[in-house]
């Protein structure tokens, strides 16, 4: 078998010639005769053993190879009928028989390659014992000439009454018919428990089977079996139907080179990196099976993971499910497929697509790795964010709460004492006071404003700029809607727009400044763009560079364009989900985010001393 694989061309050519030159040489009196059906009977013969080597080397389709050749040899053998002299009636009717019951035989062995059951093997022993023995019973009831054959051809029966072998024909016929009709139920069975691949293979060989065996059972009502030198029209449909048989077989394994290049195809046109649910989908379509499933190992954490990234296990193999390891190229487990069990039987269409696919799935393993990292991160810095968030909130409202409306009561009763101090020493004194106390009142305001303004919080993004915007000794154009937002988003555009605000009255020279803030799909953005002297950078440790910092916090990017005399445009874009998720409310409700508290202003843009004097302009227009 190897070395048929190894030296196919040359197995093959000289297969087909031996086949050909036997099956002319079994009929050649009826060449001259019949030479069509003569010819398709060697195209018969040639096909079944042709197609039979050349499955030998395909997994499941391989199961007939040897059913195959044999029935194509006996094929050729059934026609040394047209010799009509010494044993060739015996051998010829030897021969046709026993064809019938290796093409049976083969088809039942696809695709497993074995009987798969007590009841498949319990019909090949009596298809042999009805049609091989019978026929050798049948032989020795009668006398040649009774099946058409010469009276001197080499014979081993004797004739018995007449009735009595009529008795036996019909017996015979009925048992055969019973064969028949059982293994066309065990083959709709094995069609409807097969693969798709499979099915596409038995279709047409279940219905050239019993086609073929439908024209036999009509010519077995004019003609026993092949005789004399005519080859009888009548055979001439059944080999035609016969045909079907190993053409079915050889588009399979076709099909099969075909489905290789199909998944390399399906892969390439992968996008990269691939997601698991991806290769999911080619497999799916590569095999055949819209219910396969591959999960991942993912070695860090210990589990497998389906296609959409959720830890799950993988279903144990049993008669309905295969489950069936993947490898990575340095042959540590990778992952584990699950599919329909009768795929098992293509195990060669299988493998190919698992080695194929095995790269892809690496790399989709490493990005759903590095994926879920980066989400862990995000989320880390997420909480990091939140919880200084709340801090600054929390300050503030201490501030308010505590320290300002002491202070406040400490200037009410500082007022009383100078309204009621009897020298105007004393007065002053009290006077002189106050005012210190209102400056540290102002300041501790500013400074609570700046830890996190109240107006944020209470009325939104909008008014909070505006209150910043409006001391401003430039035109400030606020296209930012009325509507609220998360409050992680709203904080980092607030901020955002009050540093860069500050930065363009300190430095750009700009006497007109467009503030845009808007979701824009799945992202939140934060742009300010001024008609200044431009040449402005990200310098490390300067106001941007803080803000940098603050809106990838979110997993957000800063973009900054200034041109030297064209103005400046800073532009942040933060990740954000669809408008109908946006979080609505005031208050703590909001409590959801903010960015590190090292970079960010201490005293909103506008107000005096705004902005951060690190970043200053140098010669380069740096900020």
């Amino acid at each position: 078998m190897h070395a048929i694989a190894r030296h196919r061309l040359v197995s093959l050519v000289t297969a087909g010639i031996i086949t050909s030159l036997l099956t002319i040489g079994a009929q050649w009196p009826a060449w001259s005769v019949t030479p069509f059906p003569a010819s398709l009977n060697v195209l018969v013969a040639v096909t079944f053993v042709l197609t039979g080597l050349l499955l030998l080397d395909e997994d499941a389709l391989g199961s007939v190879s040897w059913a195959f050749v044999l029935g194509g040899l006996m094929w050729a053998v059934t026609w040394t009928a047209t010799w009509e002299h010494g044993p060739s009636a015996v051998v010829s009717s030897f021969a046709y028989t026993h064809f019938w019951v290796c093409l049976g035989w083969g088809v039942l062995r696809y695709p497993e390659g074995r009987l798969a059951n007590t009841a498949e093997r319990a019909l090949v022993v009596t298809a042999v014992a009805v049609i091989p023995v019978g026929n050798l019973v049948l032989l020795a009831l009668c006398r040649p000439e009774e099946l058409g054959y010469q009276a001197d051809v080499w014979w081993y029966g004797s004739a018995v009454d007449p009735g009595v072998f009529e008795v036996v024909v019909n017996i015979l016929d009925a048992l055969t018919l019973g064969v028949v009709v059982s293994f066309g139920v065990v083959v709709t069975r094995r069609y409807r428990r097969a693969s798709a691949l499979e099915q596409r293979t038995l279709g047409p060989v279940a219905v050239g089977m019993m086609a073929a065996f439908a024209m036999a059972a009509v010519v077995n009502l004019f003609v026993y079996y092949p005789n004399g030198h005519d080859i009888s029209l009548l055979f001439t449909p059944m080999a035609v139907m016969l045909f079907a048989i190993p053409a079915a077989f050889a588009a399979a394994a076709v099909r099969r080179h075909l489905a290789r290049g199909r998944i390399a195809q399906l892969l390439s046109g992968l996008t990269m990196p691939p997601s698991p649910a991806a290769v999911r989908q080619v497999l799916r379509a590569a095999l055949g099976d819209e219910n396969a499933q591959i999960y991942l190992w993912v070695p860090d954490r210990g589990v497998h993971i389906n296609s959409d990234g959720q830890p799950a296990a993988p279903p144990p193999a049993d008669d309905t499910l295969l489950s069936l390891p993947v490898r990575s190229t340095s042959g540590a487990p990778l992952a584990v497929l699950s599919a329909r069990s009768s795929l098992d039987r293509d195990r060669d269409l299988v493998d190919v697509a698992l080695s194929a696919s095995a790269i892809a799935l690496e790399n989709a393993l490493l990005h759903a790795m590095v994926t879920a990292q980066l989400d862990a991160v995000r989320a880390t810095r997420t909480q990091l964010v939140e919880v200084g968030l709340a801090e600054r909130r929390r300050i503030e409202r201490n501030l308010h709460d505590g320290a300002q409306q002491r202070l406040l009561a400490l200037a009410a009763r500082l007022g009383l004492a100078q309204a009621q101090a009897a020298d105007e020493a004393t007065a002053a004194a009290f006077a002189a006071a106050s005012a210190d106390l209102r400056a540290a009142l102002e300041e501790l305001r500013g400074l609570a404003r700046g830890i996190h303004p109240p107006v944020l919080t209470e009325r939104g993004l909008r008014a909070a700029l505006e209150d910043v915007a409006g001391p401003l000794p430039l035109t400030v154009d606020l296209r930012v809607p009325d509507e609220r937002y998360e409050a992680a988003l709203e904080t980092t555009a607030y901020y955002t727009v009050s540093e860069a605000l500050a930065n363009t009255v300190k430095h750009a020279d700009a006497t007109h400044v467009q503030v845009t803030v808007r979701r824009a799909g799945t992202q939140f953005l934060i742009q300010i763009a001024d008609n200044g002297r431009g040449g402005a950078v990200i310098r490390k440790d300067g106001g941007i560079a803080g803000l940098v910092e603050r809106v990838r916090a979110l997993g957000g990017e800063v973009t900054l364009s200034s041109p030297w005399q064209s103005g400046t445009r800073l532009t942040a874009m933060i990740p954000s989900g669809p408008a109908e998720h946006r979080r609505q409310g005031t208050g703590d409700s909001q409590d959801v985010g903010d960015s590190q508290v090292a970079s960010d202003s201490q005293v909103a843009a506008g107000r005096t001393g705004a902005g951060d004097d690190s970043g200053a302009r140098q010669v380069s227009g740096e900020r």
